[in-house]
């Protein structure tokens, strides 16, 4: 495991988290008499994971905050649009936020669990041990920092989809067991493997809400018609309610004519799904965070759009899918 405690997050980074200036999260640090990391230079100081998460949770998350959907599934049949990467980012940061976070590697690839920092040669439990063989809860979880435990994966899960095959309750395995274990998250999040498979069915089955991470490209367009059809026939086959869907634009670059186009397209046909006027833009620190296995908010500098464009979409979930106590 990459040990990260050590890093911690700066002042700024913080304020952006929270939304709020640098001011008030300086003031907040003085009233409660908080100490940085002891190797923080004095003009860029950092905090350790356990004070940056009260930090934050104090000034950005309101008194009596309810959670209106805490199962969000990163979701499409294509691979290499980049729904590791959000589901990394966005699960991180929400820790980092003060949630109590549960992150599941659901793709026997483990891109997820390298990024988490997991060796991929290690053999650690995954859902296979929880689902089918009936290890233990505490036994599989691992914690990645304070507040982010996660449920790594690697090769063995390839030997799940035949057993869910076998089961009587092969499409609701994953949600009769969490059923109970959900309630001590405040989000769970669920990458899945770019396949149509039992284990995904699974996923849609136990899920609040699926974000679709599309490429702003015309190939990633093209399945995107075929992946819609293919929930609202599930959907209709086992006759359960529709989950929300939310479709997340990603590498969008501003000189490519293609990714004009794909924008366009998008907004055309599945507006009600996209926030408007936003995508995830292109950016190497996507790649560096994965490669360091540290997310954005430990390394990004002022400027960094990736972070930028992560964060506002970070806000923009938690307006969505959670209230206050007045409502």
């Amino acid at each position: 495991m990459i040990d990260i405690e050590k890093d911690g997050l700066v002042q700024r980074t913080m304020a952006v988290l929270s939304n709020v200036s640098p001011t008030t999260v300086s003031r907040y640090i003085t009233s409660k008499n908080l100490r940085p990391l002891d190797k923080s230079l004095a003009k860029n100081q950092r905090f350790s994971i356990s004070s940056s998460r009260e930090i934050i949770r104090n000034i950005a998350i309101k008194e009596g905050e309810r959670i209106l959907k805490k199962k969000f599934v990163f979701y499409n049949f294509k691979g290499g649009v980049g729904k590791t990467s959000m589901c990394f980012q966005i699960s991180s940061h929400i820790a980092l936020m003060g949630y109590k976070v549960l992150i599941i590697d659901a793709d026997p690839q483990a891109h997820l669990s390298t990024s988490l920092g997991f060796p991929s040669d290690n053999n650690y439990l995954t859902l296979y041990d929880l689902l089918i063989r009936g290890e233990l809860f505490e036994d599989v979880k691992r914690e990645v920092f304070e507040g982010l435990d996660c449920i790594p994966s690697n090769l063995s899960l390839t030997r799940l989809e035949d057993d869910l095959a076998k089961s009587g309750d092969k499409l609701t395995k994953l949600l009769s067991y969490f059923k109970k274990i959900e309630e001590e998250y405040d989000f769970i999040f669920i990458d899945t493997n770019p396949t149509i498979s039992l284990l995904n069915r699974n996923i849609v089955m136990f899920a609040d809400v699926l974000n679709i991470v599309c490429e702003t490209q015309p190939y990633s367009l093209n399945g995107l018609k075929l992946l819609l059809e293919d929930l609202d026939k599930f959907y209709l086959h086992t006759n359960v309610i529709k989950r929300d869907i939310n479709i997340i634009p990603n590498k969008y670059e501003d000189r490519a004519s293609s990714s004009a186009e794909a924008m366009t397209a998008l907004r055309d046909f599945y507006g009600e799904y996209i926030k408007p006027d936003f995508a995830i833009r292109k950016s190497e620190d996507i790649n560096i965070s994965a490669k360091l296995g540290k997310p954005l908010a430990f390394f990004a500098k002022k400027n960094s759009i990736a972070l930028e464009d992560i964060v506002e979409l970070l806000h923009y979930y938690l307006s969505k899918y959670t209230a206050d106590g007045s409502e």
